[in-house]
C-alpha cells in the first residue's frame, strides 16, 4: 500500500511540473512574440530610433527565445503524457 500510495504522489507531482512547463512555455512564446518589433504589439524600436534596425537588431533574440520556450513546452506536454512505472 505504501508503494501505490507513493506511485500515486510521484505521478501527481510530475503532472504538476508538467502544468507548469506547458504555462512557463506559453508565457515565453507570447512573451517573445509580443515585444518583436517585426510581428508584436510592442513597437519599441531601441535606441536607434529607426524601425529597421531595431528589427534587425531583436531577431536573433526573438528566434532563440521563442524555440527555447516550445522546448520548454515540448518537455512540459512530455511529462504530462508521460505513465509512471
Amino acid at each position: 500500500m505504501l508503494l501505490r500510495d507513493f506511485v500515486i504522489e510521484t505521478e501527481f507531482i510530475m503532472r504538476r511540473n508538467g502544468w507548469t512547463l506547458i504555462l512557463a512555455g506559453v508565457l515565453g512564446v507570447l512573451f517573445f512574440w509580443l515585444t518583436d518589433p517585426r510581428y508584436g504589439y510592442a513597437k519599441v524600436w531601441g535606441s536607434s530610433g529607426n524601425p529597421i534596425d531595431a528589427t534587425n537588431e531583436a531577431f536573433y533574440g526573438t528566434v532563440v527565445g521563442v524555440v527555447c520556450s516550445l522546448f520548454i513546452l515540448t518537455i512540459g506536454v512530455w511529462l504530462m503524457r508521460r505513465k509512471t512505472l
